[in-house]
């Protein structure tokens, strides 16, 4: 080919390719302006900054301290609300709060306690916490001041009765009049025994400063009127101290509801990290406030407390996602399938409510031990228990529970505890082969117990024991009760001794128990009660009740509590759903 047409068709090429180009962009630019538009991105819902939480009863006061006020609903109120040198855990041992102050044992004997508050502590009004509250919380808990003396039904007979809180005062916790040291910024307490519970002594109570403002007196005369009326003596009562009367009074029904149930949100001054924003018979909103200082900053912005008549309705709010967190007690099994069913998670435990059948006074030693050893507690716990709690295991201590976590595993192991299976010819021989009738007060109403009853009546019977239930013209052989046990191994110890189930060795061995100050000495005392009712066949622990914390759908940083109808603890670790 010549050069010149080489050229020629060189570029005539050029064109064709150049033309395709065009045509081909032409093309694209006109299916782009054909193709449909791009959907706008889908808005995400906005994070969920609060969670509320089920409550059954209603509240009534801002103060759960007192008689009247000691409440489901109030108590679960004040739980979020306030806080104070120490709380309980999810397995009721205490835990001390070192983001508020501390409590510290400087000598045993005579036992001395100080407390120490941090100084930019503040209630949620702003005003400081000082010792001034501490003090004014011992007032209310030591009845130190109160000379009254009363008859047999608990009424006043004469004398003066100041606080009426719902503890009465511990006869074995009685102190001297606190002192202050101003420059530590310290309270101490000087007992006038050892006494074992004295990290439980948590002083913080209602506000001062809101006392003093509601019984019209100044912080600085309550202060002095505290610091200077002398004890009370039941044998020679005063009259009252018109300060420490008006103050009282302030404590006992200030923080009320009123006749219409309206609350006072004004009064709901709290030392925790919240502050009541509405309150209601139906609700409470709490929020979040910036100027706490504490260890307990929750990441939640507020929640919100709702109060439900009965157990079913606060099931039914929980299944319909309106509840995300709620304690629910002993739950049945079709509670538990309802809750399942709508995606709501439900840890079950122990709680410190045990059943235990307790004997007589009259009862003979052969009869209690025949009766024990009658009594297959594995399968009774199996029968009862299982479908709500499969690792549920037979009580194993008249004093705790395994409500208590690793104190009761501590002790348990060995204090002296049985095997938890039947020995029928062991109870035979305890009564030497001679048939013998147990009468058994039991509350028929209650499914727990007349499930127990019904299994005793069948398992006694095979070592010749007729179980019969106590008529109303009975004196019965044995009790079958639930025990309200106490998360404290001194006072559940001083409260079963005290109601009958006791033995000589027991109670010598109580008495030593009421000097120990170190947890150590506490359990190893325990240890030796439950050995000795163990040795006497005082009764027969049973199990325990079953408890429930219920969590929606996504919610965390829920965790269980053994007490009943109890907040679950640490709601500053809670998150709530993912949006």
């Amino acid at each position: 080919m010549h050069l010149e047409q080489y050229q020629q068709t060189s570029m005539t090429s050029r064109r064709r390719l150049a033309r395709l180009v065009v045509l081909t962009v032409a093309a694209g630019l006109a299916l782009t302006g054909c193709a449909a538009p791009q959907p706008a991105p889908v808005e995400q819902p906005p994070a969920r900054t609060t969670l509320s939480v089920g409550v059954v009863g209603t509240l009534t006061s801002f103060n759960a301290g007192t008689a009247h006020g000691d409440t489901d609903a109030n108590r679960a109120l004040n739980a979020l609300m306030n806080e104070n040198l120490g709380s309980l855990d999810g397995n009721l041992q205490v835990v001390p709060n070192d983001g508020l102050g501390r409590i510290t044992r400087v000598e045993g004997n005579p036992l001395k306690v100080t407390y120490e508050l941090f100084p930019d502590r503040v209630w949620s009004d702003g005003t400081p916490i000082t010792l001034d509250d501490l003090m004014f919380g011992w007032a209310v808990s030591s009845h130190y001041f109160d000379d009254a003396t009363y008859d047999a039904t608990g009424a006043i007979v004469s004398g003066t009765r100041y606080f009426e809180t719902s503890i009465p005062a511990d006869p074995n916790a009685r102190t001297t009049r606190p002192t202050l040291d101003r420059a530590a910024d310290t309270l101490t307490l000087t007992y006038d025994e050892p006494f074992a519970d004295w990290n439980r002594q948590w002083l913080l109570d209602r506000p001062v400063h809101v006392i003093a403002a509601k019984a019209g007196v100044t912080v600085r005369e309550l202060m002095t009127a505290i610091q200077t009326v002398p004890e009370g003596d039941p044998a020679a009562p005063a009259a009252p101290n018109p300060v420490l009367a008006a103050a009282a009074t302030a404590w006992n029904t200030g923080f009320d509801a009123a006749a219409d149930g309206t609350l006072d949100v004004a009064s709901a001054v709290a030392s925790g990290p919240w502050t009541v924003g509405e309150a209601s018979s139906a609700s409470v909103s709490l929020v979040r406030r910036e100027n706490y200082q504490g260890a307990h900053y929750p990441g939640l912005e507020g929640l919100t407390v709702r109060f439900y008549p009965d157990r079913a309705t606060q099931i039914a709010a929980l299944a319909a996602g309106e509840v995300d967190i709620a304690n629910i007690g002993d739950p049945d099994a079709t509670d538990l399938e309802t809750l399942t069913a709508a995606g709501v998670t439900v840890t079950t435990g122990p709680t410190a409510q045990t059943l235990q059948l307790r004997f007589a006074d009259t009862t003979s030693n052969a009869l209690r031990k025949a009766v024990f050893l009658s009594i297959d507690r594995d399968a009774l716990v199996k029968d009862i228990l299982s479908k709500q709690r499969g690792d549920a295991r037979p009580l194993q201590s008249f004093l705790s529970s395994a409500a208590t976590g690793q104190t009761y595993q501590q002790l348990s192991s060995d204090n002296g505890s049985p095997g938890t299976g039947s020995d029928v010819g062991g109870a035979r021989s305890a009564l030497d082969d001679r048939p013998a009738v147990l009468r058994v007060a039991y509350d028929p109403a209650d499914d727990d117990s007349a499930e127990v009853f019904a299994h005793l009546v069948t398992m006694a019977a095979e070592a010749g024991i007729a179980v019969r239930a106590a008529t109303t013209t009975d004196t019965p052989d044995a009790t079958l009760a639930w025990v309200g046990e106490d998360e404290s191994l001194y006072r559940s110890a001083r409260d079963r001794l005290a109601e009958g189930v006791t033995s000589v060795d027991a109670e010598k061995t109580f008495d030593q128990m009421t000097r120990d100050t170190d947890p150590v000495d506490v359990l190893a005392a325990a240890k030796d009660i439950d050995r000795a009712l163990f040795a006497e066949y005082a009764g027969v622990p049973l199990f325990e009740r079953t408890g429930a914390v219920a969590v929606g759908k996504g919610v965390g940083g829920v965790t269980y509590t053994s007490e009943p109808d109890g907040i679950p603890p640490s709601f500053w670790t809670w998150t709530p759903p993912a949006p």
